[in-house]
């Protein structure tokens, strides 16, 4: 027996999974939050006494970041309720003027942003720091719902179904591996081509397209510095315990020792000095430590339930393209997102420095990724009759889309 999904809603109110998704981001927001206070706390205190060894000193606060964040969470809530109040329609007028300024910022980094660890990836100011990135994966996901929409009769078209939308993926891919973000590169690239095969580009247009870009992909990860400094420590982390894998073998440590229940929220002895970045990419490992393998699971059945809800929301709406592929797109963005950062500190793929979506420290990933979910929830929100829906018909050069679009769940 099929079920349906639920209704689209006839008024301006959420649905269920709409709420669910709320739920899991303020779920996940809070479970950072309380991490990055145990994370830096023991950071500050570590750090105090190793500069004040002996000496009678006044502990300092250590309430700071737990402060930031908890700004930036409480920002990210309000930028996510503004643009769930929006209509879908602003968004397609807004496609243009947006993609642009995503294009600006993110080649306007590469002469203005500050260089950390041979990235050059953020906008410093006094106390805020944006990443150019986390604007330009909204900015392309709309800008890809709003084409291939409008070219859902063309999609076996090579030129204007295939070709013409990936210039633009690759002006952003190549914009972000010219800042060392090899991490983000493939996560838009990985989005981008899953939307266009949901869209019914031809099967032989990526493999052509493969055939060009996996080489020159290889040609820039083995390329200087790369090869030595993730490459071969990624694939003989033992030889490396000191230097280049030292951050992964620590990860890894701090995995293993949270056994199952972890060793109890403040008393992971591993952010004391020994694993950088331990409040901002690798927090996962700190979760691990601290919670243990439970932890560890209730921080990936959230993933999944966010996983499970965006689908919903966009299957309900498989006729009106738009809204289809923004909700798949901001779905898949954050999950890839996460699955990424979390196989990176289990390293399972060579180290990328991309955060963990509502988890990590940090002010441009929690607020824009609050942003992408209002803006998932202002689909899911809105009723569609105002709208001229574009839905896949039973055509010869679209048979193929609505084969792979508009299947109902079971």
């Amino acid at each position: 027996m099929n079920h349906c999904p639920t209704p689209v809603p006839q008024n301006p109110r959420l649905s269920r999974e709409g709420w669910l998704l709320v739920f899991v981001a303020i779920s996940l927001a809070l479970y950072g939050l309380i991490m990055v206070f145990s994370v830096t706390a023991g950071q500050i205190l570590a750090r105090h006494y190793h500069t004040h060894r002996g000496l009678p000193s006044a502990l300092p606060s250590t309430n700071r970041f737990l402060f930031v964040q908890g700004i930036f969470i409480f920002g990210g809530i309000i930028a996510m309720s503004m643009a769930a109040w929006f209509r879908p329609a602003t968004y397609k007028k807004l496609m243009i003027p947006g993609l642009i300024l995503a294009m600006i910022l993110l080649a306007g980094v590469l002469v203005f942003g500050q260089s950390v660890n041979g990235a050059r990836r953020w906008y410093r100011f006094s106390v805020f720091s944006l990443q150019p990135m986390e604007a330009a994966k909204i900015a392309l996901i709309v800008y890809l719902a709003v084409i291939l929409e409008k070219r859902a009769h063309i999609m076996q078209d090579m030129w204007k179904g295939f070709a013409q939308p990936m210039l633009v993926v690759g002006a952003m891919v190549f914009l972000l591996l010219k800042q060392n973000d090899f991490g983000s590169a493939v996560l838009f690239l990985t989005v981008a081509t899953a939307l266009l095969f949901m869209a019914g580009s031809r099967l032989y247009y990526f493999l052509m397209a493969g055939a060009v870009t996996i080489p020159l992909l290889w040609l820039y990860v083995a390329g200087g510095w790369r090869l030595s400094k993730r490459i071969i420590p990624f694939l003989y982390p033992q030889h490396f315990t000191q230097d280049a894998a030292y951050q992964i073998i620590r990860s890894l440590d701090a995995f293993g020792s949270g056994t199952v229940t972890g060793f109890g929220l403040g008393n992971g002895p591993y952010k004391m000095e020994f694993l950088p970045e331990a409040h901002t990419d690798y927090i996962a490992a700190m979760i691990g430590q601290e919670f243990g393998f439970v932890g560890t699971m209730v921080l990936l059945f959230l993933y999944a339930l966010f996983f499970y809800s965006g689908v919903r929301i966009a299957l309900r709406h498989r006729k009106n393209l738009f809204r289809f592929y923004v909700c798949i797109g901001i779905t898949l963005t954050i999950i890839l997102q996460a699955m990424i950062n979390l196989s990176v500190v289990m390293n399972l793929i060579p180290s990328k420095g991309i955060t963990l979506p509502f988890v990590s420290y940090g002010g441009s990933s929690i607020l824009l990724s609050f942003l992408a979910l209002g803006i998932l929830l202002s689909m899911d929100r809105h009723p569609v009759r105002d709208e001229s829906p574009v839905a896949v018909t039973e055509q010869p050069h679209t048979a193929g889309v609505k084969k792979r679009l508009l299947p109902l769940p079971s």
